[in-house]
């Protein structure tokens, strides 16, 4: 029979002889275990010079004696059931077990008798834990819509633990209305889920005292939208040259992505070969191109749909070809009427400038515009309406302009010689004559009324004689007016060159003083008339 036959009626004498300690043993009177792993248990023991006996023993309903140890016989007495699962230290008696299993949980003893025959004991208690393992999130609802659905998560593991939720990298919130937890903590509820209120990823840690797992992070994908949608035009012009292009975007936040409809005044536009469902284009515009352009995007998880704001899109022909005609190219100043229409060949023009000679032309009297300023009309024309009238036309998309220079037929007018007044004898003369006249003037000479044999518009004397000397007659005519116009000029040929002015000033003098002496006789004349015709004779 060995020592641990005689331990436990040992044991009860000494307790009552009052001979235990009241200290323990034991660093600790609570430990956790997993199963498949060890445990150690710690004593504060650290000599064992005055130790008799050392005893572990489990106490589960009925004490079994584990390991006995009598330090100075260097014995140590293991129990069969323990027998490759344990191991105690000699000096400090600390005891590992393992690996552990489940009915491993309950309370450790250990007994230490000295050699005085005094004895301590401690009491620990082993929780024996099962691992965490196949920690997973699942969620009832595959593909939640924004606003309308409910879900609910659930983490689900093996083993012993409690549980904790983390989205992205820190502990969930909840805010026990809207987002709740149940009291076990393995179930999430979120009433009219939002694309926002789990952004994720999220995961699940099932933890006990001793390790913890952790799920494969879980993404909530919520359907929403569309919303937010925009549409994008290229060019952003309003009015668009016919023959260029048009490219149309749409853009919508949503989740899954929404499709794309495009619509026509109100009608679905078909794709064609340039298109895409996000982005429209047509080439080579036309005027049957002009309207109402909208893109229409729809989500076919949530079941909802919007439309962009409207595209206006007014296709324009381009100005080309632009030309300025006449009624008449044939004009006579103060006779003729004259109409200036201002076309296009290609497009139409939205607003007509005249301008003459780079300044606007303005309307009057006899300028007078038509309703559209696409023909100007012009009364009874004046050779200050010649010039170069210009016409710019303009539309939405471009401008084009043309010109037209508008000759007048007048004169001849404003008949002019210049020349010397007098010269001496065997001078040189050029007698040079002018007229303001369209088309030029011909011209004849007279000298004292008699015809000159020239046409030219200089009249030349080689050597001067007396016979040159008189009035010249020069006259213009215009062969398209019909109209002459003549002037004069003196010539004088002289000995000295100087011009003859006629009687000398003395006898200017002379006549002036006998003027005067003739009309006081005469007044004086008339005077005494009166006075004779007022006397009456008497009768007596």
């Amino acid at each position: 029979m060995d020592f641990y036959t005689f331990k436990l009626p040992l044991l009860i004498i000494l307790a009552a002889l009052g001979w235990c300690s009241e200290s323990s043993p034991l660093a600790a009177d609570k430990i956790n275990g997993v199963v498949g792993k060890n445990v150690t248990f710690k004593t504060t023991i650290t000599s064992t010079a005055d130790i008799l006996t050392v005893t572990w023993t489990f106490n589960k309903g009925q004490p079994i004696g584990m390991v006995t140890i009598v330090p100075s016989a260097n014995n140590v007495n293991v129990d069969p059931a323990y027998v490759n699962r344990i191991s105690c230290n000699k000096t400090t008696f600390q005891l590992q077990l393992g690996p552990l299993v489940k009915g491993d949980t309950g309370e450790y003893i250990l007994t230490i008798v000295t050699t005085s025959a005094k004895q301590e004991t401690g009491q620990i208690y082993l929780e024996v834990l099962e691992p965490v393992t196949d920690v997973k999130i699942s969620s009832d609802v595959s593909e939640p819509v924004e606003f309308n659905s409910t879900v609910l998560l659930t983490c689900s593991a093996k083993g012993s633990f409690t549980y904790k939720w983390i989205n992205g990298s820190v502990p969930l919130v909840v805010d026990g209305t809207r987002m709740q937890l149940n009291t076990a903590g393995n179930e999430l509820k979120i009433s009219e889920v939002r694309r926002t209120d789990l952004l994720g990823p999220i995961f699940c840690i099932a933890e006990n005292a001793l390790e913890s797992g952790k799920s494969a992070p879980f993404n909530l994908t919520v359907s929403y939208g569309p919303e937010n949608i925009l549409m994008n035009q290229f060019p952003t012009d309003s009015y668009l040259k016919k023959g260029s292009s048009l490219t149309l975007s749409c853009a919508a936040d949503s989740n899954p992505p929404a499709s794309i409809q495009w619509m026509f005044n109100g009608v679905n536009l078909p794709l064609n070969a340039m298109s895409s469902p996000a982005n429209f284009t047509l080439n080579s515009l036309e005027e049957k191109n002009s309207g109402n352009y909208t893109c229409v995007a729809y989500n076919a998880k949530t079941k909802r749909y919007i439309a962009s704001q409207v595209a206006f899109v007014t296709v324009v022909e381009s100005l080309s070809g632009t030309n300025i005609s006449s009624s008449t190219s044939f004009l006579i100043a103060g006779n003729s009427t004259v109409n200036l229409t201002c076309s296009a060949a290609a497009g139409r023009a939205d607003t007509v400038e005249w301008v003459k000679d780079g300044k606007p032309l303005n309307p009057d009297s006899r300028i007078v515009f038509s309703a559209d300023k696409k023909s100007v009309s012009i009364d009874k024309v004046v050779k200050e309406d010649r010039g170069e009238y210009r016409c710019l036309l303009r539309n939405r998309v471009n401008k084009d302009e043309a010109s037209y220079n508008l000759n007048i037929n007048y004169g001849p007018e404003k008949v002019e010689v210049k020349g010397k007044h007098a010269v001496k004898f065997e001078d040189y003369v050029e007698l040079y004559c002018t007229a303001e006249s369209v088309p030029p003037s011909t011209y004849k000479w007279k000298l004292n009324d008699t015809a000159l044999n020239t046409s030219q518009q200089v009249y030349i004397i080689n050597k001067a004689e007396d016979i040159n000397s008189g009035m010249y007659t020069c006259e213009a005519f215009n062969n398209i007016t019909g109209k002459t116009d003549k002037t004069t000029h003196k010539l004088a040929v002289t000995t000295d060159g100087k011009e003859d002015t006629g009687l000398s000033g003395g006898a200017i003098a002379g006549i002036v003083i006998g003027v005067i002496v003739a009309v006081i006789i005469i007044a004086c004349i008339i005077k005494r008339r009166k006075k004779s015709s007022t006397d009456i004779p008497s009768p007596y």
